[in-house]
């Protein structure tokens, strides 16, 4: 199966938001917020190597007489979980960018269970041009995954629900769960970052101001500081943002291959 002759069922049409409810949204979200969301898709969009052919064909010659012929191209389709406690948009935006800069054609976003989408989340998504969002309930969501799962389809699924429920393994189907991130350590000096950009970007998460001298022992998921302590700050923290970025943000376990499919071949020097 190729990405052309893949389609979502057309029952999620009913479940789809409307563009009245994102138009709404959009309008709610404050210009500088939204300039945040933006420059989070913008810079994640530039990691995950737009610029490059969607289709690639790589031949190596290695020592030994010996090739290797490697073929990539996107996965089929990609869906996106999210739940009520889903409210930051910047950690959604910077899991679902790589699958667009990759060129994945079929993106479908599914808000599962009760309660409704941020209104800055679903800003995020407009900004992103990622229009296909539906809202449905466990059982639809579990129809939709076996659809997914019986289709044969190259398939992702991101999963950054506050509450994730395990899905069962597929061979075509590749997994991702956001890493949980509840306390971001914030590095305060003589030029601050903005503590309610900060707040703003991660509403669901613990923030912890400390000062330069407690950075190594302040714990935390990730750190925002002064640029000169970034590489001091990559020895205890895996996500580290210096100020003037602290509304973005970037995953370290998900990048644009995790959107691609890959064929090997082993061959003789010609």
């Amino acid at each position: 199966m190729t990405s052309d002759s893949f389609a979502f069922p057309d029952w999620l049409e009913e479940f789809q938001i409307t563009d009245e409810v994102f138009a709404k949204a959009y309008e709610s979200v404050l210009p500088p917020q939204r300039a945040w969301m933006k420059k989070t898709i913008a810079q994640v969009y530039a990691i995950s190597s737009p610029d490059s052919p969607q289709s690639k064909w790589t031949v190596n010659t290695w020592k030994g007489g010996f090739e290797t012929e490697v073929a990539n191209s996107p996965l089929d389709c990609v869906l996106m979980v999210i739940d009520k406690g889903s409210s930051s948009a910047v950690r959604i935006l910077a899991a679902l960018t790589p699958a667009l800069a990759v060129g994945v054609k079929n993106i479908m976003v599914v808000f599962v269970g009760d309660g409704e989408i941020s209104e800055a989340v679903l800003t995020g998504f407009e900004l992103a041009g990622q229009e296909s969002v539906v809202l449905i309930s466990e059982d639809k969501f579990s129809e939709l995954v076996s659809f997914v799962y019986e289709s044969d389809a190259s398939a992702a699924i991101l999963d950054l629900r506050s509450t994730p429920a395990d899905l069962s393994y597929c061979e075509n189907v590749r997994y991702w769960r956001a890493p949980k991130i509840s306390l971001i350590s914030v590095c305060m000096d003589e030029d601050d970052p903005d503590m309610d950009v900060i707040k703003f970007a991660h509403p669901d998460v613990e923030i912890k101001e400390i000062t330069i001298e407690d950075l190594a022992e302040s714990g935390g998921d990730a750190a925002i500081v002064p640029a000169e302590l970034i590489g001091e700050a990559l020895v205890d923290f895996k996500i580290v943002l210096s100020h003037d970025q602290e509304g973005c943000w970037l995953w370290n376990t998900i990048t644009d291959q995790f959107f691609r499919k890959n064929s090997i071949a082993l061959t003789v020097c010609s």
